[in-house]
């Protein structure tokens, strides 16, 4: 029997989205985890199995008719798994690497039939597997992606071992749909809108790393930096001196760079957020996600502690009011081109713990593609201290060239690691 639900409003803004360029696939979000073990590729699909018939997220399709738009969720269990066994090539890791690049390049989803996830598994040697996984975005957000990683981890590890599975999420998509259509009538989403047409009231700079007035038509690309669990340690301890959330020396951080490029010292980010603020929704993979807007202004003979002591509060005001969407964020947004979803570059924290294993397998998850870029998006991957910090920068293709997007990357990266300086260093702004 096919359960027909309503699409939460991030649901209904992706749909949208796609249906103005419909051979866009960025919004197709992929990664891949290596596996530091032997995987059995029939236990592993069998995994995979559980896992997708106990998430309807990943069974659904979408359609338009007299009822509305709806998902449709599918009571039969697809898994379009390939598998591919490369431990005969010469460099196994980058022939995986190419069938990723062109599996993200030229495939697409129909979101009216489903399902909306491809899935495939290397082998690179005896005791080396990828785990690549190519999910649409109207299916699960990054928190969806994590939760899924880490219940096909424990199912694989219960179907090698016999260990006993964990417990199953609390929630349900339908509660996930219901809590959302329930917000947006509620007083709390008044209270929010309120809020955000106060905050958003006066007009502050367009920021932006690259000269550019319409929304540009141009793929991704991507240039990372990586920080060594040290180098992680001192922003912690940084953080722990200012008596601070150290995501808001980052962003801080990432101020103090657009502020030295550009010069503009009132400037608007985009803040990607779950929007989860019940507890029981946390454990579901759905796509719940929003983007919200994070005003800074960077006053005259302003230091680091100032800037950083900014953004925490900012961060702080804005989560209070994160499930406004952000379609709705972006008509109230003064001098915002018209076409344009991103307030500004959009600074992107995803501390998701992969902290999974394959039937004691050890695994390290790799992002390759989080979504449509408009025109920059620093994606910061904390998976753990032990691990140190991922930094990828996405830019849209249109506007930057790999040189300067590695500049870019690099450069904030080195001020992160600087950032002891920054703090001792006198002013930020003349």
């Amino acid at each position: 029997m096919t359960e027909r639900l309503a699409l939460t409003s991030a649901q209904t803004g992706v749909w949208v989205a796609q249906q103005l360029n419909p051979g866009d696939t960025s919004f197709t979000c992929t990664e891949y985890c290596d596996i530091a073990g032997p995987v059995d590729p029939d236990r592993f699909r069998a995994a995979l199995c559980e896992v997708v018939a106990a998430t309807p997220a990943l069974r659904a399709g979408f359609d338009l008719g007299d009822e509305g738009l709806v998902q449709h969720i599918d009571d039969t269990v697809d898994i379009p798994m390939h598998y591919l066994d490369l431990s005969r090539e010469s460099d196994a890791y980058a022939a995986a690497r190419c069938w990723m690049a062109r599996h993200r390049e030229n495939h697409g989803f129909d979101l009216t039939k489903g399902p909306l996830a491809t899935w495939a598994l290397f082998k690179a040697a005896s005791d080396r597997f990828i785990w690549y996984r190519a999910v649409h975005h109207i299916a699960v957000d990054g928190l969806g992606h994590s939760l899924i990683a880490s219940a096909v981890a424990d199912s694989y590890t219960a179907l090698s071992t016999g260990r006993r599975r964990r417990t199953a999420p609390v929630g349900t998509l339908r509660q996930v749909v219901e809590a959302d259509i329930a917000y947006q009538r509620s007083d709390a989403f008044r209270r929010d809108g309120e809020f955000w047409a106060a905050y958003l009231e006066n007009r502050m700079d367009t920021v932006s790393l690259t000269d550019w007035r319409l929304p540009p038509n141009g793929a991704a690309i991507r240039e990372s930096a990586y920080l060594e669990p040290a180098e992680v340690g001192m922003l912690r301890s940084v953080a722990r001196d200012l008596v601070l959330p150290w995501p808001a020396v980052v962003v801080a951080v990432l101020a103090v760079q657009l502020h030295r490029a550009t010069g503009v010292r009132r400037m608007t980010l985009s803040l990607p957020v779950t929007a989860r603020t019940e507890p029981a929704l946390r454990t579901v993979p759905a796509m719940v996600s929003n983007t919200v807007p994070l005003r800074l202004d960077l006053t005259a003979k302003a230091d680091f502690k100032t800037v950083a002591e900014q953004a925490a509060e900012g961060l702080k005001e804005v989560l209070r009011h994160q499930r406004y969407p952000m379609e709705r964020l972006a008509r109230l947004v003064p001098g915002l081109p018209a076409g344009r979803r991103q307030f500004g570059p959009e600074i992107n924290i995803m501390s998701f713990h992969y902290d999974d294993d394959y039937a004691g397998s050890r695994a390290t998850v790799h992002s390759l593609n989080s979504g449509p870029v408009e025109d920059l998006t620093i994606n910061i991957y904390h998976r753990g201290w032990s691990q140190g910090m991922h930094i990828a920068f996405d830019g849209n293709s249109a506007l930057y060239g790999r040189a300067e997007l590695s500049h870019h990357v690099e450069e904030f990266a080195s001020l992160l690691r600087s950032v002891r300086g920054l703090l001792d260093g006198g002013l930020i702004t003349s």
